[in-house]
């Protein structure tokens, strides 16, 4: 067997499973490496826009390239190109960097501020969630494989972007611009919750946990579609909401410090 057959189509191999220790230690050594670096480069290249600028030009080319390596690898092996477009366009919650990095990028004033505070929030739960519960991934396919560290990178890379917003300061984090933070989310859920129904795909596990946590809010609604899918809202949202609730006590609660310290 040549490794193109091992490592691209995974023959003669069984999926890692999810929380397997190959799934667990190739996860976390991608990511790992991905916030050392986001701290590294967010320090040194703070108050330097040029610097941030290219760096952010890195990740838009780095997500957009993974996206595009992924989509040509499946629809080059696909026996169904039509079914298999429409099963990978990027309407995921962790997709949405594929347009936010870049605008975030190209743009200025308040709506690149928008971006950044959005990449700062969302990339946590992406880079953490992405890679630790893709149910839909590693019960699949083994850890060491092209898709699978395809996924790892594309979800390690929106963790480093939402860590260096953070340490090279670019994220403004004003109250004024919360409903648009939220409101590009809600957005986004509406039309792909629109897909969904039109193409019976299940794009933010909207018709279904597929391997994910969103399973158990699924079953404890005992399958009542519009139940479940006012949950996803309420849990995505919400998830935006609660950060801003806990970043401006903890925020306040630095500057303070950093008074007091500085006082003293």
């Amino acid at each position: 067997m040549n490794f193109y057959d091992w490592f691209f189509l995974e023959k003669g191999r069984a999926p890692a499973g999810l929380f397997s220790w190959s799934h667990l230690l190739s996860v976390t050594l991608i990511l790992g490496a991905f916030i050392a670096l986001a701290i590294i480069l967010g320090k040194r290249f703070k108050g330097d826009a040029k610097k941030q600028r290219n760096t952010f030009m890195s990740v838009t080319a780095g997500i957009l390239g993974l996206f595009i390596m992924k989509m040509g690898f499946l629809l080059a092996t696909s026996t169904d190109i039509g079914n298999t477009f429409l099963e990978n366009l990027p309407l995921f919650f962790c997709d949405m960097m594929v347009f936010l990095v870049p605008i975030a990028t190209f743009t200025r004033g308040r709506v690149q501020g928008i971006c950044y505070d959005f990449i700062a929030i969302g990339g946590f739960v992406m880079g953490f969630m992405g890679n630790y519960f893709a149910g839909n991934i590693y019960d699949f396919h083994p850890a060491f494989s092209y898709l699978s560290l395809i996924s790892a990178f594309s979800h390690s890379l929106s963790a480093f972007a939402a860590l260096f917003v953070f340490v090279a300061g670019l994220n403004k984090m004003e109250k004024r611009n919360i409903p648009f933070v939220i409101g590009i989310l809600f957005v986004f859920m509406t039309i792909t919750l629109t897909v969904d129904y039109l193409t019976g795909k299940n794009y933010m596990f909207f018709l279904g946990g597929d391997g994910t946590p969103f399973g158990i809010f699924y079953d404890l609604v005992k399958g009542n579609l519009i139940g479940y899918q006012i949950i996803i809202y309420v849990l995505q949202c919400g998830y935006i909401g609660l950060f801003y609730l806990i970043y401006y006590p903890v925020a306040k609660w630095i500057k303070n410090k950093k008074a007091k310290s500085q006082a003293s």
